[in-house]
């Protein structure tokens, strides 16, 4: 089949690395497979073969979501696929939308967030909603059981095209020396760190993380990642003493994120919402243990086969990010039964399972 995969935004991020996993498993299994971002966000995807761009920068206003809206329309008329996959709310609605227009009816949602009731947000979940009741996607996917039991009040018709498909994870494509991760980061050796991942935003709450350091006076932290937050963790940090034990190594490119995993010594993950978290559980399939925020979904996500749990869940603010840390660096054992039972998260989110699950559909 000839699939064309739609993005809002191209950058390293979570929804982008989901697509990058199934274009390359699709690809590999014998489809033709591109992904066309709405617009480039960072130089994440300069260098893809694989990879469009509608718009080189975001559309501002109305004017600009409709040029984006022709232009992907335009886009998928010239590349005639069979079928399109889209990603995020955006990328869901303007991805449908362009993908009838241009006379594809083969069409596979994907939901990355609950449903929201207020603001755009809230808009943009009603739109979703209607589009999916009405049968304008053929397939609607979640990516957890919390996710699906988030649209159990929706109409009938709607939940009837949900499918679950739980995220891929990729392995560790090599072993990295702590020490080489390190330097090659510009990380300081010999220090406890505490390492994370994902944009920087409130959301992510990594002022959680930046808090907690003044708890742990022989912590450091490094954050890989890009985002609206930076200029207030900075000046955070600096405000409480603790900036020259603050990293912030920027945006990390996926093919080096297990590389900046092998830096640290425990991984934190003080998100406020999530619908899988697949930052924190490439952390833990790489071997290192974890510290979460108490959500259902992460408990959920982060509890292995056997039943054993692959992380510590704390609150989600400076003093339980803090006492979390605090209790794994203390006690070796729990932290290697946390490392353990996160690598045998692997074969629950094998890739291969995950692009499996969407050709299923695509042939369907």
């Amino acid at each position: 089949m000839k699939i064309v995969q739609v993005q809002t935004q191209a950058e390293a991020a979570g929804a982008q690395r989901i697509s990058d996993m199934v274009g390359e498993g699709l690809r590999a299994r014998g489809h033709d497979v591109r992904t066309v971002f709405m617009y480039r966000k960072t130089d994440a995807y300069d260098r893809d073969p694989n990879a469009d761009f509608v718009l080189p920068e975001r559309p501002r206003g109305l004017p600009g979501q409709i040029r984006a809206t022709i232009g992907l329309a335009q886009y998928l008329r010239k590349a005639r696929p069979d079928a399109v996959i889209t990603y995020q709310h955006y990328g869901n609605i303007f991805g449908t939308i362009g993908a009838r227009l241009a006379g594809v009816r083969h069409i596979v949602a994907n939901q990355s967030g609950a449903p929201h009731s207020k603001g755009v947000m809230g808009l943009l979940s009603q739109i979703d909603k209607l589009m999916g009741v009405v049968g304008l996607y053929q397939a609607n996917v979640v990516n957890s059981g919390w996710t699906q039991a988030q649209f159990d009040s929706y109409p009938r018709s709607y939940r009837q095209r949900i499918r679950r498909i739980d995220h891929g994870v990729p392995l560790p494509g090599e072993e990295f020396d702590k020490a080489a991760a390190r330097a090659a980061f510009g990380l300081p050796q010999n220090v406890w760190l505490a390492v994370s991942s994902g944009r920087l935003t409130p959301m992510k709450n990594q002022i959680a993380l930046v808090g907690a350091l003044d708890r742990l006076p022989d912590v450091h932290v490094a954050l890989a990642g890009a985002g609206p937050e930076r200029e207030a963790l900075v000046a955070f940090a600096e405000s409480h003493g603790v900036a020259n034990r603050l990293h912030l190594v920027g945006e990390v490119l996926p093919t080096r994120i297990f590389e900046f995993l092998a830096a640290g010594d425990a991984y934190a993950f003080p998100s406020m919402t999530e619908t899988f978290g697949l930052a924190c559980v490439e952390a833990a399939i790489s071997g290192l243990p974890v510290v979460a925020s108490n959500l259902d979904v992460m408990r959920e996500v982060l509890t292995a086969e056997d039943g054993e749990s692959a992380a510590l869940f704390v609150e989600a603010d400076a003093a339980g990010m803090a006492t979390g840390l605090a209790d794994l660096f203390a006690r070796p054992e729990f932290k290697a039964r946390l490392s353990a039972a996160g690598r045998r998260l692997r074969d629950k989110y094998s890739p291969a399972r995950m692009c499996a699950g969407y050709e299923a559909l695509l042939l369907a």
